[in-house]
C-alpha cells in the first residue's frame, strides 16, 4: 500500500504554519513517509526560488510553483522529462504565462471591472515583509515571480474581476493572504501533468492531497483522497467544503494536523481524532 501512495500538499497553513512558516510540528509525518519512500509533492504558490530550497530540505520530489505555472523535477527524479534544465540538474516544464502579461492584464481588468487592486509588481521587499511576516530575504525570493502576479483586492468586486480576467482567457484564484492572476492553469492540471508523467515511467500512484485554500481546490479534486487543513480559526474554508462535502477534515490547523492525518494514511492504525 505505501508504495503505491503519492502525498500532495499545499504548504502555507498545511504543512507550514500561516504565521511562522515553520514546519517541526510535522516532522512525524515527514519521517514516516520518508522511511516509506512515499513521493511528497509541494504545491503552492510560492515562487521557485522559495521552493527549490525547501523541497531539498523535506527530502521532496517534482514541486508545483506559482499555483500551476510550472512543474520543476530535482537531479534523480522523472529523468525522460524534457524541459530546461539549469546548471544544478533541476529541469522545469513551463504550464502558465509570462508574469509580464500578467502584470499589464491586472491593470487593465482592474479599470474594466472599477475594482482597486494592489499588486505584487508594485510592492517593495520591505512592504511584502511587513504584510506577510516574512525575512526579508525571503520576501525577496517571493518576489522573483514568473507565471502568477499576486494582489491585494482593496474595492470592487471580485466576481466581475473574475468575469474580466476569464474574458481574456485568464483565472483569479485566492489563497490565504491574497487574491492571484493566472493564466489557464491550476494546480490540480499541474498535478494531472506529473501524474501523467511518473505513469509514462510505469508509476502508478494512488493520490492523497490536501489543502487549506480556495487556490487548494483543483489539487485536491484531482486527487484520490483529499484531507482539508482547517483555518486558524478551526474552521474549513467554506469554499472547499461546499465544492467537497465528503472531504476529510485534519483534527486542528496547520503542520500538527497536517501530521496528524498523513499519519493516518501511511499508519492506518493511526486516527485523526
Amino acid at each position: 500500500m505505501a508504495a503505491e501512495l503519492l502525498v500532495a500538499t499545499d504548504l502555507d497553513g498545511c504543512l507550514l504554519d500561516e504565521r511562522t512558516y515553520r514546519y517541526e510540528a510535522a516532522r512525524p509525518a515527514l519521517g514516516a513517509l520518508a522511511r516509506r519512500r512515499i513521493p511528497l509533492v509541494l504545491c503552492s504558490s510560492k515562487t521557485r526560488a522559495e521552493m527549490q530550497p525547501l523541497a531539498r530540505e523535506l527530502g521532496a520530489g517534482p514541486f508545483v510553483v506559482e499555483n500551476g505555472g510550472a512543474i520543476v523535477a530535482p537531479p534523480g527524479h522523472l529523468p525522460r522529462l524534457a524541459g530546461r534544465r539549469d546548471p544544478e540538474g533541476y529541469r522545469e516544464v513551463v504550464l502558465g504565462t509570462g508574469r509580464d502579461a500578467l502584470i499589464r492584464a491586472l491593470v487593465e481588468l482592474a479599470d474594466e471591472a472599477g475594482a482597486r487592486v494592489r499588486g505584487f509588481s508594485s510592492l517593495s521587499v520591505d512592504q511584502l515583509a511587513g504584510l506577510t511576516g516574512l525575512a526579508p530575504a525571503d520576501a525577496e525570493r517571493a518576489l522573483r515571480r514568473e507565471y502568477d502576479e499576486p494582489f491585494l483586492l482593496e474595492g470592487g468586486s471580485e466576481e466581475r474581476l473574475a468575469r474580466a480576467a476569464a474574458r481574456r482567457g485568464l483565472r483569479i484564484t485566492r489563497g490565504g493572504r491574497f487574491h492571484h492572476l493566472l493564466g489557464p492553469v491550476d494546480k490540480g492540471r499541474a498535478l494531472q501533468r506529473l501524474i501523467a508523467l511518473y505513469a509514462s515511467e510505469g508509476l502508478r500512484f494512488t493520490v492523497v492531497a490536501l489543502g487549506d485554500s480556495p487556490n487548494d481546490l483543483s489539487m485536491l479534486q484531482a486527487a484520490d483522497r483529499a484531507i482539508l487543513i482547517p483555518r486558524p480559526d478551526g474552521a474549513v474554508d467554506q469554499t472547499l467544503r461546499q465544492a467537497l462535502p465528503r472531504a476529510e477534515k485534519a483534527p486542528e490547523p496547520g503542520p500538527a494536523g497536517w501530521n496528524r492525518a498523513v499519519l493516518a494514511v501511511v499508519e492506518p492504525v493511526t486516527e485523526f481524532g
